[in-house]
């Protein structure tokens, strides 16, 4: 090989390997300290892309998974005043049978009577109060037609049980699940008094015109002046009875809305489950594309740093090799 001085063809290969060895450690070295292999679109354009779009997806379920808890925080707490509701109305079922029988005074009835408008105005009480977060639960207890709504019984509920948009990513409550517990609207009776039941009075039990509640379909109507088949009555029987039966159609409506609590309660558990399984999965996912791999980076930075010193020595012995052509002189 010639002896030359102006072209150092050794030292221009070594430079060409030192500034590759330096750049492959430079990279190994911002992987293992930032832990991510792929911290730009340079990096991997394809794997920056699916990426981003994990991000928003593993973000959107961690939300919906909020979302679930926050819902079923909801239910328990419409269950809740439900249960108290429910105590109220089977205790004045309680006292009106007792109130049937004839070994009791006028004044003994009339002290079951005092608890029973008590019951009566905690019922009330519940419908017009209860609230969850600013949301009242059952229409504030003023419900006189559709459009004059308000609060959850109005509208229902939605919850966003899902990470994308659409009705397959909502769980649906329907309004009557929230219509009004007005002791009133429950029973169909507008005045209850077991004083008035126990004297015999025809106006004893009222069953107002103006009293509106929610069927099964969410819509208004008036509540019937005589209780029908739910408990066989017809316009023979006895004011007493027509306060039970009433009774068993208030508690039983009550039963059929915490019935539906239980089952929605169910199916956002079953969602919740699936947001995790989800998430978890995602998460694997974007770890393979995204995550540094510790043990290979750290081989191959040992291997970078090797070669770095390797070319920095051989690039001073190349550079000095001109140096030879003087020996010739």
């Amino acid at each position: 090989m010639s002896v030359v001085i102006n072209t150092n063809v050794d030292s221009t290969k070594i430079q060409n390997c030192l500034t590759n060895a330096t750049k492959d450690l430079s990279k190994t070295m911002e992987r293992m300290s930032s832990g991510l292999k792929v911290k730009s679109a340079q990096d991997d354009a394809a794997g920056c892309v699916i990426s981003a779009r994990m991000k928003v997806q593993l973000n959107g379920t961690q939300i919906a998974q909020n979302n679930i808890q926050n819902a079923k925080s909801l239910l328990s707490t419409t269950e809740g005043n439900l249960d108290v509701i429910s105590d109220n109305l089977s205790r004045i079922r309680d006292l009106t049978l007792q109130a049937k029988n004839g070994t009791y005074s006028a004044e003994e009835i009339k002290a079951m009577d005092d608890e029973v408008q008590e019951r009566i105005q905690e019922i009330n009480r519940v419908s017009y109060s209860a609230k969850y977060s600013s949301s009242f639960l059952f229409n504030n207890g003023k419900v006189v037609t559709q459009e004059q709504t308000t609060g959850l019984g109005g509208l229902g509920a939605t919850f966003q049980a899902g990470p994308n948009a659409g009705d397959d990513n909502t769980v649906v409550a329907d309004k009557s699940l929230f219509a009004s517990v007005e002791f009133s609207a429950m029973s169909g009776i507008k005045n209850f008094s077991l004083v008035k039941i126990s004297a015999g009075e025809g106006d004893s039990i009222e069953y107002g015109q103006n009293n509106v509640q929610y069927n099964n379909g969410g819509t208004l109507e008036s509540t019937p002046k005589v209780i029908k088949n739910d408990g066989t009555a017809d316009a023979e029987t006895s004011d007493f009875d027509k306060a039970i039966l009433a009774m068993d159609r208030a508690i039983d409506n009550i039963t059929d809305r915490k019935s539906i609590i239980g089952s929605a309660g169910n199916r956002l558990d079953s969602a919740l489950s699936t947001l995790k399984t989800q998430f978890e999965n995602l998460e694997s996912a974007n770890s393979l594309i995204i995550d540094a791999d510790i043990a290979s980076d750290a081989s191959k930075y040992t291997q970078s740093s090797i070669l770095q010193q390797v070319s920095t020595s051989l690039l001073a012995q190349a550079n000095s090799a001109p140096s030879i052509a003087m020996s010739l002189v």
